[in-house]
C-alpha cells in the first residue's frame, strides 16, 4: 500500500523530500493501527483522535515536545493518505476530511477581505506627495503592496525578485523558491500592469541612481535590511486601514481567501508551501472546538 501511495505522491508532483517524510509518517501510523487491531479502511474519527493524541505526546530526539508545526505536518501526511485511499476506492470517506489542526497564533489575526486588500493597493497614493519626496519610492512601494495583496508574496521572496521574474507581455510573475518555499508562476492583475511597467522602465533606475546601487534586485537597496522598506510601507497602510498589523497578515489574508475559493492543493502551489499542512493552517475550521464537541459525545475509553 505504501508503494502505491508513493506513486500517488509522485504523480501529484510532490517533492522527493516531502514524499519521504510523508511515507515515514504513514508507515508509523499503519504500524500503530496493526498494534491496536484497527482497520484503516473503516477508521472512525474517535479512533483517529487516539492517534492524534499520541502524535501530540511524542518527543523529538532531544527529548523535547514536538512543535505544533511538526504535529501538523504528520497529520497532513496521514490526511493525504486517507485521500489516497478514497481515490483508490479503498475507503468511503476520510474520518478527518473537514478537521484541521491550527498551530500558529498569527493565523488568528483579523484578516482583511478581498475588497479591503484591493483598496490598500488602489488607494495607495503615488502623486502630489509630501513624503516621500522621491516619487519613485512611492511607485516602488505600490509595486510591493500589489505583489503582497494579489500574489501573497512574502518579504523573503520579495528580496530575491529580479526584473527577469516579471513578464508583462504574458502578465505573469515567476516567483523563485527559497529554503522554505517552492517556486511558482502566478498571474498578475490588470491593476498591476501599468504601475509595474512604469517602475521597470523608469523608477527602478531612478532609485538605483539615488542610492548608487546597481544590484540586479527588483527592489534595489544599499543595506541588507529589507525591513527599511517594509516598515515604511506597513506604517502607511496602517493609516489607511486600522486592521492592518504587518505584511505577513496581508499574505495570510490572501491565502485564506484562496483556500475558500480553490482546493487545498492549488492553494498550496500558489502560496509556495512545501507542505500541505502549512496550507491547512489557513482553513477556517477550528479543530479544537470540533474535538471538544466530539469528545462530549464520544469520550475515549
Amino acid at each position: 500500500m505504501l508503494e502505491k501511495f508513493n506513486t500517488y505522491l509522485v504523480q501529484h508532483e510532490y517533492l522527493e523530500s516531502t514524499i519521504e517524510s510523508y511515507c515515514r509518517a504513514v508507515e508509523k501510523f499503519l504500524s500503530w493501527c496493526d498494534r491496536n487491531s484497527y482497520e484503516v479502511e473503516v477508521m472512525t474519527y474517535v479512533q483517529w483522535m487516539q492517534y492524534q493524541e499520541l502524535i501530540k505526546s511524542r518527543t523529538n530526539r532531544y527529548g523535547q515536545e514536538l512543535k505544533d508545526r511538526s504535529v501538523a505536518h504528520t497529520i497532513g501526511a496521514i490526511r493525504l493518505f486517507f485521500q489516497f485511499l478514497v481515490f483508490e476506492d479503498l475507503m468511503s470517506d476520510s474520518p478527518i476530511k473537514d478537521r484541521f489542526y491550527k498551530v500558529d497564533p498569527d493565523f488568528y489575526h483579523d484578516h482583511l477581505s478581498q475588497i479591503e486588500l484591493r483598496e490598500l493597493y488602489i488607494c495607495y497614493n503615488t502623486q502630489n506627495l509630501k513624503h516621500p519626496k522621491c516619487p519613485s519610492v512611492a511607485i516602488r512601494n505600490k509595486v510591493i503592496i500589489g505583489l503582497v495583496v494579489f500574489q501573497a508574496i512574502d518579504t523573503t521572496t520579495l528580496q530575491r525578485l529580479t526584473p527577469n521574474h516579471i513578464d508583462l507581455n504574458k502578465r505573469k510573475i515567476s516567483v523563485p523558491g527559497t529554503s522554505r518555499s517552492n517556486p511558482r508562476v502566478l498571474q498578475l492583475e490588470d491593476d498591476q500592469i501599468g504601475v509595474l511597467k512604469q517602475y521597470l522602465e523608469h523608477d527602478r533606475e531612478m532609485l538605483q541612481r539615488k542610492i548608487n546601487c546597481s544590484t540586479e534586485a527588483l527592489f534595489p537597496l544599499n543595506t541588507k535590511r529589507f525591513s527599511c522598506i517594509t516598515a515604511d510601507i506597513t506604517g502607511k497602510l496602517k493609516t489607511m486601514n486600522l486592521k492592518v498589523t504587518n505584511l505577513r497578515q496581508l499574505r495570510a489574508s490572501v491565502i485564506t481567501l484562496w483556500v475558500k475559493k480553490y482546493d487545498l492543493r492549488r492553494t498550496q502551489i500558489m502560496a509556495g508551501h512545501r507542505y500541505i499542512s502549512s496550507t491547512e493552517n489557513y482553513m477556517p475550521t477550528d479543530l479544537d472546538s470540533l474535538e471538544e464537541e466530539a469528545m462530549k459525545y464520544h469520550p475515549l475509553a
